[in-house]
């Protein structure tokens, strides 16, 4: 529904939480709505639309800011220095300008284009960062987070010089796989002193050249606490695949959600690669033991198997 103002609006000195929700206004509509509440600590702004710019500048008090929003060619400026926690969802379709948030602590943003210059200004104080689908990033630099969650079909570059608290990495691959894609995996994780968690999504099998996925000697794979591997693709071959990812990453722990014609693909090649003894000019696995602890099919998706092993490298 739309807003008006015709017949003005009080001043809300004590008003410290502001939500707005799937209404129509424009620029001159919110900041005289926001001049009326400059003590605010709270501000939330999910789906309006009918404006191109959206600014807070004089909100003395703000802490935690929440913005979600569709409209096209939107700007977003914030200059708040006493803001701690800011979620913003542009789609795509806006620009997100960040100046004088040096106290800001958590940083959550969804389908914004985002540059080095922009992460380098906010990662000094930044504790909390979360990255899901946005474009333009190269290098995230962790040095001063204690918690990393990214999402998104790329893999990032980290620089990470301690150990997080938190990290989490989902990354999501709909076009054809190749040689390269691994080693940049590989690459992510050996620059992480430990992974917790990697959600891997694939909705295409094609065969990888595991020749320049060839370990060199002295270089360590690194290791992984659980792995999650969703293939989405129909076919059950995939002798070349499984390969790759363990070329990656060694998993103590792998979950498996695929077709049971794939599932039954990993399941023959994991007991061949244990069995298995390789030559000094191809990878060498360490003894491998799988222990079945269950398997679940989902009433929803019938088509698809859940299964767990637990891996001793």
């Amino acid at each position: 529904m739309p807003i008006s103002f015709s017949n003005g609006v009080t001043n809300c000195n004590s008003l410290r939480k502001l939500s707005l929700t799937r209404v129509k206004l424009d620029e001159n509509m919110l900041q005289t709505l926001l001049n009326c509440c400059p003590l605010i600590v709270s501000f939330i702004f999910d789906y309006c639309w009918g404006f191109k710019k959206i600014e807070l500048l004089n909100l003395q008090k703000i802490k935690s800011v929440s913005i979600k929003s569709r409209e096209q060619n939107e700007l977003v400026k914030i200059q708040a220095p006493t803001l701690e926690h800011l979620t913003y969802d542009g789609y795509l379709s806006g620009k997100l300008d960040i100046v004088e948030c040096q106290n800001l602590k958590s940083l959550d943003i969804s389908h914004v284009r985002i540059s080095d210059e922009f992460l380098q200004n906010l990662i000094s104080a930044l504790k909390d960062l979360k990255i899901q689908f946005c474009e333009g990033e190269e290098e995230i630099d962790s040095s001063n987070l204690e918690s990393l969650e990214y999402m998104g079909y790329k893999i990032p570059k980290l620089k990470i010089a301690r150990e997080l608290k938190h990290l989490k990495i989902n990354l999501q691959c709909f076009s054809s796989l190749k040689a390269s894609w691994f080693c940049n995996l590989r690459k992510l994780l050996s620059n992480s002193i430990s992974c917790p968690e990697i959600s891997l999504d694939f909705s295409k099998c094609n065969e990888i050249n595991l020749t320049d996925l060839q370990l060199h000697q002295g270089v360590a794979i690194p290791k992984v606490d659980v792995l999650n591997v969703n293939c989405t693709w129909r076919k059950g071959e995939c002798p070349t695949f499984l390969d790759a990812l363990l070329l990656s990453c060694h998993p103590r722990r792998l979950n498996i959600r695929s077709t049971s014609a794939t599932f039954k693909c990993f399941i023959n090649r994991l007991i061949y690669m244990k069995n298995m003894s390789f030559d000094d000019n191809s990878w060498h696995l360490v003894e491998l033991q799988l222990n079945r602890e269950g398997l679940s099919i989902r009433p929803d998706m019938p088509y698809y198997i859940e299964y767990s092993f637990s891996l001793d490298w």
